[in-house]
């Protein structure tokens, strides 16, 4: 009986201690950041897990016209927007972002199930859709609960981290599919998306506390450094709730959009016109991808970097810095379009697609961060409203500047579209934060 006994009591203890580490994961804002990381990489890992095989899909076993891949796309970025305004306004409003995120990990499982049973080009359209839907959702909370959780001075490396998954899922989402499709058909991608979907939902469930809940403890300590000046709100309440056209009021929202717009929408147009110079204009028809290899290893490399730059250059200067950042990424993404149009080899072709992928990066990222940061600032509730704007933008620049360099590529060739489509938006977005930078100089003097 005492030997029992003892095993007994040892037995709880154990338990009480895993009991103990499971609620200090839990309770973690390092378990936030790990967890928006492990979403971003399941968001982007499914879309590209099918990207591949769509076109081999609809045209040789569902006979729809090479039209019909456009119009899939367009069902993933409407679900993406409705998604993100819907779960950013909802998830404000309740205060809730582990259970709507619970609930997007579903949809993806859903839109798996429905991938899984498709035959026909609309059940093609509703899969997409679902995915855009539960992607807008997942998209807004992960961001959101990082902006909880993380102070300027510590917001930008977490979300150069977050980035930094969401490019090796890029880069190897399309192998795994078209992999998994040539050994089990539809099948086999799909159970792998209902199978991510579930992973996500049990990951949430277990280890992940509410990201608000994490906020107020984060809030009650000494969590912040003393040398930051736009960090948490010294009170523990938010004292007020905007709606998102008040937030697109917002100098630092609206500056931020304008870059991710800009950002995005050149790196997407340059993915569709890219390939076409290379053969049309340097006589390089022999790729096999390798140049978005290239692109996507310096994306991987340079992230991280840039996100822990941009800390340090806040901590040091101050949240000013941020502006600077995103205007010498404008700068530097002309120069190297400029690069890009100028070059008359594959080898400098590179060094200035190399070169734009890092001022790419000087936009996004100070951008990608400043709303976490602002409505820390402006103690509101407002933060999962300010990421569905910054994933509306994603969406709108992917959407809007890839079409009309297509369009001009055919009539005017690569080198005058690509400078003046490039050109345009940064040129607005530098100005945009130079007047920034002044009006604030002014107001703290």
């Amino acid at each position: 009986m005492p030997a029992v006994y003892s095993m007994l009591v040892s037995l709880l203890d154990v338990a009480g201690h895993a009991s103990s580490s499971l609620r200090f994961i839990r309770d973690s804002p390092e378990t936030v950041w790990a967890l928006a990381s492990l979403s971003l990489f399941i968001d982007t890992f499914v879309y590209m897990l099918t990207v591949s095989m769509l076109p081999e899909i609809l045209q040789d076993s569902m006979g729809a016209p090479e039209s019909a891949n456009g119009v899939v796309t367009a069902m993933f970025g409407v679900g993406a927007v409705l998604g993100c305004f819907v779960s950013g306004i909802l998830s404000d409003r309740i205060r809730e972002r582990r259970g709507l995120q619970m609930i997007s990990s579903l949809i993806y499982s859903v839109s798996g199930i429905v991938f899984y049973f498709a035959r026909h080009y609309y059940q093609i359209l509703l899969f997409r859709l679902i995915d855009g839907i539960a992607s807008g959702v997942a998209c807004t909370l992960l961001y959101a609960s990082i902006g909880d959780v993380y102070p300027a001075n510590l917001l930008a490396f977490k979300v150069a981290i977050v980035y930094f998954c969401n490019n090796i899922a890029y880069t190897i989402g399309p192998i795994c599919g078209q992999r998994l499709f040539d050994m089990a058909g539809v099948k086999g991608p799909a159970a792998l998306v209902i199978a991510l979907g579930l992973l996500k939902l049990v990951a949430l469930f277990v280890f992940s506390n509410d990201s608000l809940a994490i906020r107020s403890a984060v809030r009650s300590r000494a969590y912040v450094s003393a040398a930051d000046d736009s960090t948490f709100s010294k009170s523990h309440e938010s004292v007020a709730s905007m709606s998102i056209p008040r937030l697109l009021m917002q100098p630092p929202v609206i500056i931020s959009t304008l870059s991710i717009v800009t950002s995005i929408g050149i790196q997407c147009m340059l993915e569709g016109l890219v390939p076409l110079h290379l053969v049309d204009k340097l006589n390089h028809d022999q790729d096999n991808g390798i140049t978005f290899v290239i692109l996507g290893l310096v994306f991987t490399i340079m992230v991280p970097i840039v996100g822990k730059a941009t800390d340090s250059l806040i901590e040091w200067r101050g949240e000013t810095m941020r502006y600077y950042a995103m205007m010498f990424g404008a700068v530097a993404t002309v120069c190297s379009v400029l690069l890009m149009a100028l070059a008359n080899s594959y080898a400098v072709m590179m060094v200035g697609y190399a070169f734009f992928a890092v001022a790419d990066l000087c936009m996004f990222i100070p951008a990608q961060s400043a709303y976490g940061d602002f409505v820390n600032g402006a103690n509101t509730d407002s933060m999962a409203r300010g990421y569905s704007i910054s994933v509306f933008a994603w969406a709108l620049g992917a959407i809007s500047l890839p079409p009309i360099g297509t369009a001009l590529y055919s009539r005017f060739g690569f080198s005058r579209p690509s400078i003046a489509i490039a050109a345009i938006p940064c040129a607005i977005c530098a100005i945009a934060c130079l007047l920034f930078i002044i009006y604030d100089k002014r107001k703290h003097r």
